[in-house]
């Protein structure tokens, strides 16, 4: 429960806030592009300081978009204890539990992005102009999610958002460092990870259904209905599974991206779990929080196993 977690300290406080359990979703789309990169064009010489570079940058955005999700629910009262309405610590839970002041995450939230930006600005000196209109879209990305006068997120818009930003724009700019040309394939075979990190937030979303609405914050599940969104995540996680396998049929990938199917026994895991999200409130959000964390593990796995499948792939067999 989360009435006795205790406060932690230093690294750990800010890794809390900074949710790193969901970093493969940045992590992920970077090592994708980077590889494709090297797999589509052969003699490409590997930056590898633009490859950290971009790293680094992706994952400060992604803490830059959570730190400000967090602020702006705790704001709007989502993420705030409430026993009358059944409603827990919601979000990273360091504003409601009083970890850390409003003050405190909105210096970490500008110097995340920030610097992320300056990584961007610094890219787009050595791969192009795609690098700066991918940069300032990450950027505004990262700030309306949640933020006012767009918010997305309340406007069912979040599942798009996040595929757009950290699926395409991830893996495309992450491609681009390397090559420094616009390529469509980046883009189409990001199309899988996008999928399983649309599934990491819509997870969160059937979880908070009954009480997100309370707040006038709308969302896929909420519009749609419980038991569509779990026909709409079976749809992602198994989405991602049938791409890759249509990609592999038609030899855009090679078949060693087939090594991405040993994480299958997880995602039908999921895919069953989803069904039985409990009714009553503080079962329900134990039960949607492992949820969440066991999807981000799902796309973590799946994304290295097929990143490491392109490895073999293009190492042995090119």
């Amino acid at each position: 429960m989360t009435d006795t977690i205790q406060k932690p300290e230093g690294l750990k406080l800010w890794l809390m806030a900074a949710r790193a359990y969901s970093f493969p979703a940045s992590i992920i789309p970077v090592l994708l592009g980077s590889v494709l990169a090297v797999l589509l064009n052969p003699g490409l010489q590997f930056n590898f300081i633009n490859f950290t570079l971009t790293l680094i940058g992706c994952i400060l955005v992604q803490v830059g978009t959570n730190i400000i999700n967090d602020i702006f629910d705790y704001d709007k009262g989502i993420d705030k204890e409430d026993k009358e309405l059944g409603i827990p610590h919601g979000g990273s839970m360091v504003i409601s539990m009083g970890f850390l002041t409003i003050k405190q995450m909105k210096t970490a939230a500008f110097v995340s992005l920030l610097i992320s930006f300056l990584i961007g600005v610094y890219l787009f000196t050595q791969s192009g102009m795609w690098i700066l209109y991918l940069s300032i879209f990450g950027l505004l990305s990262a700030i309306f999610y949640t933020a006012k006068p767009i918010a997305l997120k309340y406007k069912a818009l979040g599942d798009i958002q996040v595929i757009l930003s950290f699926g395409v724009g991830m893996t495309l700019g992450s491609y681009i460092v390397q090559t420094g040309e616009f390529s469509i394939l980046p883009v189409i075979f990001s199309i899988p990870l996008g999928l399983l990190i649309d599934a990491i937030l819509h997870s969160n979303n059937i979880r908070d259904i009954n009480f997100d609405g309370k707040f006038g914050v709308k969302t896929l599940p909420i519009l749609i209905g419980e038991k569509l969104s779990v026909k709409f995540y079976y749809v992602l996680i198994l989405g991602a599974y049938l791409s890759v396998l249509l990609f592999v049929a038609l030899k855009m990938l090679p078949w060693f991206a087939l090594l991405s199917f040993i994480t299958l026994p997880l995602a039908l895991k999921l895919v069953k779990m989803s069904e039985g999200f409990p009714a009553e409130v503080s079962a329900r959000y134990e039960y949607g929080t492992k949820h969440i964390m066991m999807t981000a593990q799902l796309n973590m796995m799946f994304g290295l196993t097929l990143v490491l499948g392109l490895l073999v792939s293009y190492l042995f067999f090119a």
